[in-house]
């Protein structure tokens, strides 16, 4: 039996959430860096302001996935015969 792998480019989601995954390490090591040089109310400051950028990031990557799953599901959809397939 022969099987093949095709390779695919990946879904868009994963690079939006690699994309948050270095932005929140970046604001991480900011933090850090504001503790070291003005003390711990910046750093936690900065950390309080990245906590508020995940939550919003993780919503919008939530409906981003929910969208995705909509158009695929409706446009995967049984259609009559007599009816256009939308672009």
């Amino acid at each position: 039996m022969d099987v093949s792998v095709r390779m695919t480019t990946p879904h868009p989601v994963i690079g939006v959430l690699r994309a948050g995954m270095l932005l929140g390490l970046g604001w991480v090591v900011a933090a850090e860096l504001a503790w070291a040089s003005f003390g711990l109310p910046w750093a936690l400051l900065l950390l309080f302001a990245w906590l508020l950028l995940q939550r919003f990031f993780h919503g919008a990557v939530q409906r981003l996935g929910e969208a995705i799953t909509t158009e695929t599901a409706r446009r995967d959809a049984p259609r009559a015969p007599d009816e256009e397939t939308p672009c």
